[in-house]
């Protein structure tokens, strides 16, 4: 669910260059050129069985003139001509520290859930140095580690521009949030309206069906 939400709020223009950090097999590139023409996404993905199976999907939709997906490390991405180029970065990062909580045995589960090669102020830092003045920064995250993003985010000049909380029912408190953040361009932030995922008969909102059906609109 998570890429789904995030790449709905996700509003490149055409002709935009975007990084994903942590692609996964690659939902939210796909997502983003499916809604937006001539977009230039380089997709990255530390896991190398990850990174092959967002190839093929790459391929398989026809979408290789648009996405380019590295099995690197972010950290090596940070070349002279990736520095200051991107307008978007866009990641759905691993939620847990590397020393909180029990870790998955599964070793693809455990780097996907906790920070086992990408900190959150890593990635902060990594978005600061990619983007472009006044280019934009989308995550997603869980509610308790809001104060540590803001935090990372003030130190690397991103200023938080919109903020939505995002609640299993109505009933519930957010579990997550949504932020979008300007380098360098200070403008105030705006608190979006919630989102519930479920009802009260545990069946999905019509707010998450319209994006998880509204991605290949």
């Amino acid at each position: 669910m998570d890429p789904f939400v995030l790449a709905a709020h996700a509003h490149p223009r055409p002709g935009d260059t975007v990084m994903d950090i942590g692609t996964g097999v690659g939902i939210i590139p796909l997502i983003l050129c499916h809604r937006t023409s001539n977009l230039c996404i380089t997709a990255v993905e530390i896991q190398e069985a990850l990174a092959l199976t967002a190839r093929e999907n790459v391929r398989i939709n026809q979408r290789e003139r648009e996405i380019f997906v590295h099995h690197q490390d972010i950290g090596q991405m940070l070349t002279p001509d990736r520095l200051f180029s991107q307008d978007m970065v866009i990641a759905n990062p691993p939620y847990q520290k590397q020393n909180h909580g029990r870790i998955n045995p599964h070793a693809q589960k455990a780097i996907a859930r906790h920070e086992l090669t990408l900190t959150l102020e890593t990635l902060v830092t990594c978005a600061s140095k990619l983007l472009k003045p006044h280019g934009v920064f989308h995550t997603i995250y869980p509610v308790h580690r809001l104060p540590e993003l803001l935090d990372a985010l003030a130190r690397q000049s991103l200023f938080p521009h919109t903020l939505k909380f995002i609640h299993p029912r109505k009933t519930e408190t957010a579990k997550l949030f949504m932020l979008m953040a300007r380098k360098g361009q200070h403008n105030g932030i705006s608190i979006l309206p919630p989102l519930y995922l479920h009802t009260a008969g545990n069946r999905q909102t019509k707010a998450l069906q319209s994006m998880l059906n509204g991605a290949w609109d």
